[in-house]
């Protein structure tokens, strides 16, 4: 049995359309037709009714069950065979990029420590991806920005993301004049975008998390800045603001974690003012399939990635 052709096909059935399937897997809507004609021919029977929307067949609808199971199966057998070289303990954790980046550091080392015998598998991806792998790839917990909580998921908030904007010290003594020292003060308490609207600003994407947060507060000020380019990167499009090309929005919770040596390092080139705290901003969370739940040693790692923000809300900052 070729398991990716379970994997597909109970993608499809959930979805209800090949379109929406194929881009939850990332493949084509071509390829993904042919991978369930080849499961339906190796079956020898129908498994979807061609309508719209998308319906199962009396042996479709017998099958699904099955095939999530006999994934279920595959996925127990790959974590207990893992054990012969990576311990007694197996987790699958999905985290978004950045986050990664922010706080695996401060949580992953103390951990593995105290739990010698876990193998920890990670999967650094955007928000988007990370939702599609806990329901099609086996990740047990993930951690990272969410949009929308999808169905089967519990979501369990870890830490408002806060934002702040980056501003290049030459540009803002350009854009303030002799009123830099008034507006550094007032700025220091919360920002005003709407003073930025003719800078150049630097762009993250629409579809991510960052990209998100930046068009929510493009809509709460009615500006329409200078974009001067786009990243897909955040850390990336940090560097450029650092380096001075232009105006950028930047989770406070990335700015946190930066050593206060490395803070000071960069305040040398930009000014970090805090911007108001709008509520369509996505929080940090954690979640997973309410079906399966959290057992064992991927529980243990969830406690230890909620005390470790417990922390950091405490104190502002952690390093």
């Amino acid at each position: 049995m070729d398991f990716a052709l379970l994997k597909s096909f109970i993608a499809v059935a959930e979805e209800k359309s090949f379109s929406s399937a194929a881009k939850n897997l990332f493949i084509s809507q071509q390829t993904l037709s042919k991978q369930i004609a080849k499961l339906e021919e190796d079956l020898g029977t129908t498994l979807f009714i061609r309508s719209r929307p998308l319906a199962l067949t009396p042996d479709g609808g017998h099958l699904l069950p099955i095939a999530k199971e006999i994934l279920q199966l595959k996925q127990q057998f790959e974590e207990s065979s893992s054990r012969s070289f990576s311990g007694a303990h197996y987790i699958h954790l999905g985290i978004e990029h950045t986050i990664a980046r922010a706080i695996l550091p401060r949580v992953l080392p103390a951990f593995l420590r105290e739990h010698p015998d876990t193998f920890l598998k990670l999967s650094e991806e955007s928000p988007d991806v990370m939702q599609k792998s806990i329901s099609y790839d086996g990740v047990d917990l993930v951690i990272g920005s969410l949009g929308s909580v999808p169905e089967k998921f519990e979501a369990i908030p870890l830490c408002k993301k806060e934002q702040l904007l980056v501003v290049p010290k030459e540009l803002m003594a350009a854009l303030a004049g002799d009123r830099l020292r008034e507006l550094r003060e007032r700025f220091s308490v919360s920002a005003d975008l709407s003073f930025f609207e003719k800078a150049p600003f630097i762009k993250i994407p629409r579809q991510s998390s960052g990209g998100r947060a930046l068009n929510s507060y493009l809509k709460y000020y009615d500006i329409n800045p200078r974009f001067v380019c786009e990243l897909t990167n955040i850390e990336n499009a940090f560097q450029l603001a650092n380096a001075g090309l232009g105006v950028f929005i930047y989770a406070r919770v990335f700015w946190d974690m930066l050593s206060p040596e490395l803070q000071q390092d960069y305040l040398k080139n930009i000014y970090i003012f805090p911007l108001p705290y709008l509520p369509d901003i996505e929080d940090v969370c954690a979640y997973y399939n309410r079906e399966v739940g959290l057992h064992g040693m991927t529980q243990e790692l969830f406690e230890a990635v909620r005390a470790f923000f417990e922390e950091y809300k405490r104190g502002g900052q952690i390093n």
